[in-house]
């Protein structure tokens, strides 16, 4: 195995998600085996729950997931909550986004943006008046 302690196998997931602002607090993060030395067609969840091992580390996260949680208490609804949130409509930015694919489907590519740099080193060959036909029709054409 490339390391010696296998929690750290998911280090970087962890360190990504701290970093990204998601929590992962230490006494919640642990590694356990199932199914090993057996093939991946006997190691599903339906044979996981016989191993007596795997199921007691299991069980003792929950108990300590439920604990770390019901420590935090009820977290309150934010200004921004998602069930019932109504988002306002975007009709400008979506006719500007418009405009902008068109402007760009003519070659007309914004002032000093990447697209601009690409179609200058000619690496960018989106100019097209009929979006839906596919690069191999217009080489063949």
């Amino acid at each position: 195995e490339p390391f010696k302690d296998m929690r750290q196998a998911y280090a970087p997931l962890v360190w990504q998600c701290r970093y990204g602002g998601i929590e992962v607090p230490e006494q919640l993060w642990m590694y356990a085996d199932s199914g090993v030395g057996k093939k991946y067609s006997e190691n599903q969840s339906e044979d996981a729950v016989n191993e007596k091992e795997y199921m007691q580390n299991f069980e003792e996260w929950v108990a300590r997931f439920i604990n770390f949680v019901g420590s935090k208490g009820k977290v309150q609804p934010g200004k921004f909550r998602a069930y019932g949130y109504k988002q306002p409509p975007h009709l400008w930015n979506e006719i500007k986004s418009g405009l902008r694919a068109l402007k760009l489907r003519f070659g007309i590519a914004p002032p000093n943006s990447s697209a601009e740099k690409q179609m200058n080193l000619n690496l960018n060959r989106n100019k097209t008046y009929d979006p839906k036909k596919t690069d191999g029709k217009k080489l063949r054409e």
